[in-house]
């Protein structure tokens, strides 16, 4: 048997246990604004009137002591009072006497019935009738009863119905009392489950929602992903790229400084042409300051030839001049 069940069935238990009925007025009877007078008797003012209450069948044979402390036992539960009259008498043109079954409450929660009250105090005498009331249980001002109850009219607080003892049956009251307390402890079965169930449709729902963000996270995830992927394509292509005009600059560079070392080979070797041709004119400068001068002689041939060499030499070095700029 599951959980549920052993708690509904203690609940069932617990509620037949627990029920009781309360002491009650009858349907008929009326609310009157009425305070007690004496220890048998009650005063109202109805429609301009005075009326006194006595209730049927009591009477009280006590001391004044024992009075007194009726009198403060009746202020004290009969903040409220109703009447079932039995019989009125009219005393005078501004009185009446009702002879009634009076009923009294502290708050309402229950009655007292007034006939009771040679069950509270001895002073009182009057008759109580007790009635058999298998597994009833009744609570009164004036005590708790069991299987043996006083007569009267009581309320069965898991229906709501009012009834008189004797002439109600109890067994009946019982088995109603049965399935109220079954209805209730069902009821609140159902009310558990549907707030089990709510709570787990307010989980469903939670977790679907969590469930489409973690999509829409994926989702996301995944374009990012993919926009990752394709700018690592177009970087790996761009490396290529560099790579390649790395590598032909590179080989460029080889080739530049293959031509580089060429002509500062070259440059060497204009350079010593240069100063050999230097070395040369100086020497024939210096042959030709030693000559005697001859207005029969013809010129010199080496007049003509060292000028040209040397401007050979001057444009080899401007061209070699030019490309070291140009790189």
């Amino acid at each position: 048997m599951s959980t549920v069940r052993w708690v509904w069935l203690a609940s069932l238990l617990l509620a037949v246990s627990a029920s009781a009925y309360v002491s009650w007025i009858p349907p008929h009877a009326v609310l009157v604004q009425a305070y007690p007078l004496n220890a048998t008797h009650f005063s109202a003012y109805v429609n301009n009137t005075t009326v006194y209450i006595a209730q049927d069948g009591l009477s009280f044979r006590g001391s004044s002591a024992e009075a007194q402390a009726v009198m403060q036992y009746l202020y004290s539960q009969c903040r409220y009072v109703a009447v079932d009259v039995l019989n009125a008498t009219r005393l005078s043109k501004s009185a009446h006497l009702w002879i009634a079954d009076v009923y009294c409450s502290r708050d309402g929660s229950m009655w007292l019935w007034l006939r009771w009250l040679p069950l509270r105090f001895t002073a009182y005498s009057g008759y109580v009738q007790f009635t058999n009331a298998t597994n009833a249980t009744v609570i009164t001002p004036v005590g708790t009863f069991v299987n043996y109850i006083p007569a009267g009219w009581y309320l069965d607080p898991a229906t709501k119905a009012v009834f008189k003892i004797p002439g109600a049956n109890i067994t009946l009251l019982s088995y109603v009392a049965s399935l109220s307390a079954q209805l209730k402890a069902l009821k609140a079965e159902l009310e558990r489950s549907r707030a089990d169930a709510n709570q787990t449709a307010s989980l469903i729902a939670k977790l679907e929602a969590q469930v489409a963000a973690l999509e829409t996270q994926r989702q996301a995830l995944e374009e990012a992903l993919r926009q990752r992927e394709s700018e690592a394509a177009a970087l790996q292509a761009n490396l290529r790229a560099a790579q390649a005009e790395n590598d032909r600059l590179r080989s460029q560079l080889a080739q530049l400084k293959a031509e580089n070392d060429q002509l500062k080979a070259k440059l060497a070797s204009m350079n010593q042409t240069l100063a050999g041709l230097n070395a040369q004119l100086s020497s024939l400068k210096a042959q030709l300051s030693v000559q005697p001068t001859s207005g029969e002689e013809g010129p010199n041939p080496l007049m003509y030839i060292l000028p040209a060499a040397l401007a050979g030499v001057i444009v080899a070095f401007v061209i070699y001049r030019k490309k070291k700029a140009e790189e």
